[in-house]
């Protein structure tokens, strides 16, 4: 039996992005990057903000960085692991985030709705399990309409591999997209995250070199995801954007490499991601 892709709403997640909106972050995101944020996300900053010197906020605040550690900040929400440096549950009880889920509660329920919505489009479970062996873990997609609100993050536990996703952007002053406005965007990006964390958490150690490809290796899966879902113009037209906008100019090369690996795995031909790793290095270094 396949894998399949679970959409629900998660408060432990949701405290890490009430601990972001509490803070200075989202003045980064845009001074980054502008862009206009859900209005959940306008609402959060404003309903959090008188919190923003507490202990725990500005411990998220430390712990992300740049953004590169959003993920472990969303791992330790995601397992209730919170290091002391990071007193989350002491927010919790002074800011009261269930409060403002309850006065947001039809944004979020609408956003979990529109995500089932697109998740019944492709069986992105299905492709995992194709291109990298059957799933240790849960496969599970938590909408975020908080932060960060332009990219995804990829938490673990024992049991679940988690992605928050936020809706597709839109242009200038226009709100984002509703997930399932843009389904093709959405499964992009919800199989390019997947993909990335089952790279980085499972490339062989004799091939930790290779560590730094996991960006290109994961936008080739979603080409070939998208091609499945969505057709192959939907497929190729994300591949040339994606390799304009990042200046990645080995990615169709990557693409059409793993694609017939790809058709042995489903072939029976590899065990799974190890094994056939050795036949990628030369195109992932290109």
């Amino acid at each position: 039996m396949s894998s399949t892709v679970e959409v629900r709403l998660d408060d432990r997640l949701r405290l890490a992005g009430a601990l972001l909106a509490a803070s200075d972050w989202p003045e980064r995101e845009q001074a980054a990057k502008a862009y206009k944020a859900h209005r959940v996300a306008d609402n959060a900053h404003k309903y959090f903000a008188p919190h923003r010197e507490h202990p725990a906020v500005q411990g998220a605040l430390a712990l992300v960085g740049a953004g590169e550690g959003l993920g472990p900040l969303y791992a330790h929400a995601l397992n209730t692991s919170w290091p002391a440096s990071l007193p989350a549950e002491e927010f919790k009880s002074a800011a009261h985030p269930e409060d403002f889920w309850a006065e947001t509660q039809a944004d979020w329920q609408e956003a979990e709705t529109d995500a089932r919505e697109v998740m019944t489009r492709a069986d992105l479970g299905k492709f995992l399990d194709d291109l990298f062996g059957a799933q240790t873990r849960k496969l599970i997609f938590v909408p975020n309409l908080l932060f960060p609100g332009q990219r995804s993050v990829a938490a673990s536990s024992a049991g679940e591999g988690v992605v928050c996703l936020p809706p597709p952007l839109a242009w200038g002053t226009s709100p984002p997209w509703r997930y399932n406005e843009r389904p093709d965007e959405v499964l992009a990006k919800l199989s390019e995250a997947f993909a990335r964390f089952q790279f980085e958490n499972g490339l062989p150690a004799a091939h930790a070199a290779l560590q730094p490809r996991a960006e290109v290796f994961a936008l080739a899966s979603a080409v070939l995801f998208l091609r499945q879902a969505e057709g192959d113009a939907a497929g190729d037209q994300f591949m040339v954007m994606e390799k304009k906008t990042r200046g990645l100019k080995n990615l169709p090369a990557v693409v059409g490499a793993l694609e017939p690996i790809l058709a042995d795995r489903r072939a029976g031909k590899y065990g799974g991601f190890a094994d056939y790793v050795p036949q990628l290095v030369r195109v992932l270094q290109g």
